[in-house]
């Protein structure tokens, strides 16, 4: 059982307030040798064939309503997701506002100051420093269901079935990609993996176990059934994702 397994063993040992954590080794199915190599130099590619990935999630996302943007920097994503932010309606014709995760890539966009000139606050997800845990995500929560966009980075994207994976950690609340009306997700062209063994091959290379992760392919199907989406209850309405080919 590697590290990553038993991280995981423990956290769920803790959840049920058990003190004795499992230890079976053959829980988790080992990878064949070799394998997780293979599937992280796969991963690993020249900007024409991250370009020819991209092409392909294009195509792979119409079907699911999840809208690619392909720019050139940093500097035109806020551009756009500002632009964005002004042209779409709050479907209760109240004030805008937006909530975003609190991460170098989303700082590198500009957007506050973006927004600043039309009077849309923008909230950051992360915790004050020195606030009680409780407190602050009790806040989160609210500054999420105020919040009509919800902007946040996205970790990997696999194209094959158009799905983005959200890590959760500091900064990145996960109310911010799940109770907004919209949610626009950011992420950089050497993100984008063919599949999603690629993607899982990422994560299992990391040291550590993230708090959470989410994959998210378009936005909520949830109200189908009733044919009404209830802002904060159903999830995103419209989802966008920026790439930055730069």
């Amino acid at each position: 059982m590697n590290k990553n397994e038993q991280t995981f063993l423990n956290r769920v040992s803790r959840a049920l307030g058990r003190d004795t954590i499992p230890g079976n080794p053959d829980l988790f199915v080992s990878r064949p040798k070799g394998e997780l190599d293979a599937l992280l130099a796969a991963a690993e590619r020249e900007k024409d064939e991250q370009l020819d990935l991209l092409a392909i999630l294009k195509g792979n996302a119409g079907p699911l309503n999840l809208h690619v943007h392909e720019v050139a920097t940093a500097q035109d994503a806020g551009n756009g997701i500002a632009e964005r932010v002004r042209t779409t309606e709050t479907e209760w014709g109240g004030k805008k506002r937006v909530t975003r995760h609190d991460t170098p890539l989303l700082e590198s966009l500009g957007l506050d100051a973006l927004l600043q000139q039309d009077a849309i606050p923008v909230d950051l997800a992360s915790l004050n420093q020195n606030e009680d845990e409780s407190i602050g995500k009790a806040r989160l929560r609210q500054q999420a269901e105020g919040a009509y966009i919800g902007v946040t980075g996205a970790d990997w994207c696999a194209v094959d079935c158009a799905a983005i994976a959200v890590l959760g950690g500091p900064g990145k609340a996960r109310a911010t990609s799940l109770v907004p009306s919209v949610h626009i997700a950011v992420l950089t062209l050497n993100q984008l993996v063919a599949n999603l063994s690629e993607l899982y091959a990422k994560l299992e290379s990391r040291e550590t176990l993230p708090v959470s992760f989410n994959f998210i392919s378009g936005p909520s199907k949830t109200a189908d059934i009733e044919a009404q989406l209830v802002h904060g209850a159903h999830g995103p309405r419209e989802m966008h994702l920026f790439v930055i080919t730069g």
